[in-house]
Formats: C-alpha cells, sequence, structure tokens
C-alpha cells in the first residue's frame, strides 16, 4: 500500500496547510527559490533519472558540498523510491571508494571542486557532476551532467513508497575501523523530523540556518527537514572555512530564528564579538550538540540574545538525531546534563543484565523509538543490528539523576567529538598501523578549547624502525579526512598499558596527557 514518504514532505496538494508555493523554500548567496521553483525543480530531476536508467531501490551516493542541489536530490531519489547515501565532503579518495563500494551505489553526485576525491575504482555506474562543462572520467562510469537531467519535462513515474522502505544510508564509523551505513526508512527519516516540530515548535514562520554540511545528520536532519515540511525558510550557508561574522551577518540579513551551531561555533562566535556588532534579535532556538555547552557561555550568549532559547542536544547517528535535549533553564540545575527524552524516544540507562539501573547507578544508555535505524547496511552478508528487543543500543554509558534527566558519562565506542564531528579510533588507527615502522598505536581524546576534544596518537616504534612525526601525519591526510587527523603525538619505543587480558588501557594514556 502506498503511504506518506520523504518526499511528501515536498511535493504536497494545495489542500495542505502549509502550501505555499511562492514563500521561499531554500536561500544560498543571493539566489532565493521559491517551493514551487524547488517542487518543479525536484520532479524534473526525477524524471531526467528515471529517462537515464534510475530503477526503484538504486543507491545514490551524494559527494557535494552544501547547495540546492542537494535538497533537490534528497526530494528526487525519496520520490523514485531510491536511497540516498549521504557523503562527508572532507572524505579523502580511500573513504569515498570504500563507502560508495559497501553501499552498492550505482549513482555518484559530484561537483568539479571534489572531482579530485573521486577514485576511479569507486565503481559507480553513473557519475553525475553538477557543472556541465567539468570533464570528468571515472573508469566504468558514464558522465551526466545535473542540468541534462534537470532539462526533462515529462512527468516521473510515482514510487509508491511505502514507510518501511529504505530512504537513507547514514555512514558512521566504528570500533572495527571501517564506516558502516545505518538504515533508515522513510519512516525513520520522517519521525526523526516529526518529533522536532513538536519538540521545538517549528513553524511557517521559522528561518533555519544551515551551518553544518548537510552530509552529516546535524545537517540534513536536525530542524532543516523539519523547516521544509513546515514550510519554511531554509538558509544554505556555504561550504569550507568558518567566519564568526559571516555567520551573524546571514542570521542579520535573513532574520534567522533556528540553527544548529556546535559548541566549537558558539565559543567561536562569543570569542569574535560578532553577536553584539550584529543584530541576532530573530533568533529564537538554536541546538548544540557533542558536547555539553558550559553554563557561563550559555549564560554569556543569551545576554546578548535575550529571546534566545538554547538547547543542547544528544543523538546518534543510528537516530533520533536529538533523542535527548536540555533547555537552558534547566542547565544550572542539571549542569551537564544530555537532557530529557523526545516526544518520539524512550531512553533509558541498563545494567549489564539489562535490567533498568537506579538513579544516579552508571549503565549503558538505550532508546527505543521509531525514528531508529533498522539495521547496518552489509553488502557481504545478512544486516547486522545493535536493536536487542527493541531497543537500540548506544554504546554510551550514563546514569540518570532524580529529575529524570539523563548524563553521558563516557563513551563505551570510544568516540571523539572534535569540533561537533565524530572521529573515531580505530578508523586512524587502522591506518597509521599500516606504516611499516609501527608497532603498535592508539588514538584517544584530549580536551581542547576551540574543538572541544582533539585526537592524540601514542605511537610505539618498532625495534630500530625511524618513525617520524611529519611521515605518520602525511600518511593520515592521504588516507583520511583533515578532522581525523591527529592534532597531538607522542612517539615512543614503549609499549603501551595493557590489561593482563591484553585490552588497551586507554585511561592511562588520557591522564598522561
Amino acid at each position: 500500500m502506498s503511504l506518506f514518504g520523504l518526499a511528501d514532505i515536498l511535493i504536497r496538494p494545495r489542500t495542505s496547510k502549509d502550501h505555499h508555493p511562492r514563500h521561499t523554500a531554500v536561500v544560498l548567496g543571493e539566489r532565493r527559490i521559491s517551493y514551487a521553483e524547488l517542487t518543479d525543480r525536484v520532479l524534473r530531476l526525477a524524471t531526467g533519472l528515471h529517462e537515464h536508467g534510475f530503477q526503484r531501490g538504486d543507491v545514490v551516493a551524494i559527494y557535494l558540498k552544501n547547495r540546492a542541489e542537494y535538497l533537490e536530490l534528497v526530494f528526487a531519489v525519496a520520490h523514485l523510491g531510491g536511497v540516498l547515501v549521504p557523503m562527508n565532503y572532507l572524505l579523502r579518495p580511500a573513504e569515498v571508494a570504500h563507502i560508495v563500494a559497501d553501499s552498492e551505489a550505482r549513482w555518484l553526485v559530484t561537483e568539479p571542486a571534489l572531482l579530485e576525491g573521486v577514485s576511479t575504482s569507486s565503481g559507480p555506474e553513473f557519475l553525475v557532476v553538477t557543472d556541465p562543462a567539468a570533464e570528468a572520467a571515472v573508469e566504468g562510469a558514464a558522465t551526466v551532467a545535473y542540468d541534462d537531467l534537470v532539462a526533462a519535462t515529462a512527468t516521473p513515474p510515482a514510487a509508491h513508497v511505502r514507510s518501511e522502505d529504505r530512504a537513507l544510508l547514514q555512514y558512521t564509523s566504528g570500533t572495527t575501523g571501517f564506516p558502516k551505513g545505518a538504515v533508515h526508512t522513510h519512516g525513520t527519516v520522517l519521525f526523526n523530523a516529526l518529533a522536532q516540530v513538536v519538540d521545538f515548535g517549528v513553524s511557517h514562520d521559522d528561518v533555519h540556518v544551515v551551518v553544518p554540511s548537510l552530509s552529516w545528520a546535524a545537517g540534513l536532519h536536525c530542524l532543516t527537514l523539519s523547516t521544509l515540511w513546515r514550510g519554511g525558510t531554509v538558509v544554505l550557508k556555504p561550504t569550507g572555512g568558518f567566519d564568526a561574522d559571516d555567520l551573524a551577518a546571514l542570521v542579520e540579513r535573513h532574520g534567522v530564528t533556528t540553527g544548529m551551531f556546535a559548541p566549537s561555533v558558539i565559543r567561536m562566535l562569543l570569542d569574535s564579538g560578532a553577536p553584539s556588532a550584529r543584530d541576532l534579535s530573530s533568533l529564537r532556538l538554536v541546538l548544540s550538540g557533542g558536547e555539553p555547552v558550559p553554563a557561563d557561555e550559555i549564560g554569556e550568549f543569551k545576554a546578548l540574545v535575550p529571546g534566545l532559547d538554547l538547547h543542547q542536544g544528544y543523538g546518534v547517528s543510528e537516530f533520533p538525531s536529538t533523542m535527548l535535549h536540555l533547555a537552558a533553564a534547566d542547565v544550572v540545575e542539571h549542569g551537564g546534563a544530555a537532557g530529557l527524552s523526545s516526544v518520539v524516544a524512550n531512553v533509558r540507562v541498563l545494567r549489564e543484565d539489562h535490567s533498568e539501573a537506579d538513579p544516579g547507578e552508571h549503565g549503558e544508555i538505550v532508546v527505543r523509538s521509531p525514528a531508529t535505524s533498522s539495521s547496518y547496511h552489509h553488502r557481504d552478508g545478512d544486516p547486522t543490528t545493535a536493536v536487542v528487543d527493541g531497543w537500540l543500543h548506544t554504546g554510551d554509558r550514563g546514569f540518570v539523576d532524580e529529575g529524570g534527566f539523563v548524563h553521558v558519562a563516557g563513551r563505551s565506542k570510544e568516540m571523539i567529538v572534535s569540533g561537533g564531528l565524530n572521529v573515531y579510533p580505530a578508523e586512524v588507527e587502522r591506518v597509521l598501523a599500516a606504516h611499516p615502522g609501527v608497532l603498535e598505536v592508539a588514538v584517544v581524546g584530549v580536551p581542547d578549547r576551540r574543538y572541544g576534544e582533539v585526537g592524540h596518537a601514542f605511537v610505539v616504534a618498532a625495534d630500530g624502525a625511524a618513525v617520524d612525526e611529519e611521515d605518520l601525519r602525511s600518511l593520515a591526510r592521504r588516507e583520511l579526512a583533515g578532522f581525523k587527523v591527529p592534532r597531538r603525538w607522542t612517539i615512543r619505543t614503549e609499549s603501551l598499558p595493557r590489561t593482563v587480558t591484553g585490552k588497551l588501557r586507554r585511561f592511562e594514556l588520557v591522564s598522561s596527557t
């Protein structure tokens, strides 16, 4: 049976309460795109893809910076019953090739500035490039100009998607050192967006600025889709390089009401003085996440923007992207807490025997939600899952206080959050261990004023090997996105600290920094 799908957020009949064709949907630089224009381009793109052989279930990898075409692809692919794979524009060729191959993407969409990141071994059947003048060649792939797809005029076929149909593979690294794709359906993505409409009062009057990359869960899934669902306006901040005054100017110029600002962005805004120099009074809600924002910074921000409600969120790539959130008013009494659960999330803290922990007792944070990923994609076998008896096990440890607020005490997955971006030590360690002079390697997160955390690599050199920090850094830069490269290094001959069973004692490395 045909049900409400992701594309129905945008493609809606005139009977819809939030149907306003002339209202601005997307702003990028000087370009303003109305809902009528965006819908028309999405349907044309869907038609063009269909005419070029797109089939229901096709996987489309998107390797783009923030641009209007990104949102067009989200809805066109969903309308055709395809599966979207967002790829971080910072990824290196080997990382791109892995995701394209692992996801079994038939299509890869990119732009000229990122073509050098597309490996000839990636293997998509079709390479779609946004600039028709760009000469692109990927071995085995047919190059298609994006504008040629949008030039189609016929009506695209209806996919008749069901809520349980796959719509998205959100790739996240893990303890194995290789990224894995969390499988999201139309239903899980829609529930995630709908929860934000309820939790944060998203309305037709909202103007949301997208600061993170749309390839990140924080970019596309934190208020962006929910704003478009309600008929509001999405302002895309151009990708690359952060300037606090540029962001403040966007807020002032467009009357921005909501935004997703990582703690590092808030710090840079405050340090720059931009909030004092610009009129940011239109801001009503800012979401932040990845690490707690100190109470003094929250107080300073709210003093500069009196009407602002700053919420700190906690979520996972498996969704909900904001399964917990903490309002600024609760920071003093529940300082350091991740918050209370979303309207579509039941959150608990469990002991090892899966019984519920008492208030103040530490355990694993688990969540049950209609927005949670159904499984992880696995091209060579049966899909795997972290869901047990309906509960997604996050791998994070924490506790619940007497007021019901959840506190995140540590990451059993050992993830590092640097500038709002997730870095998994195993992935970095796998690359560094390939160096012939490296005997052992461990990467841990250490505090950093600007980024919250940065990676510190402890490298044990093999006997007689000459291991140079710059060589290791160059190796990491060739194989990994820049934000994953450790910023601090310790090269030693002494073995890494381990338990009697051989397990690495990471806490000793952290305490030694």
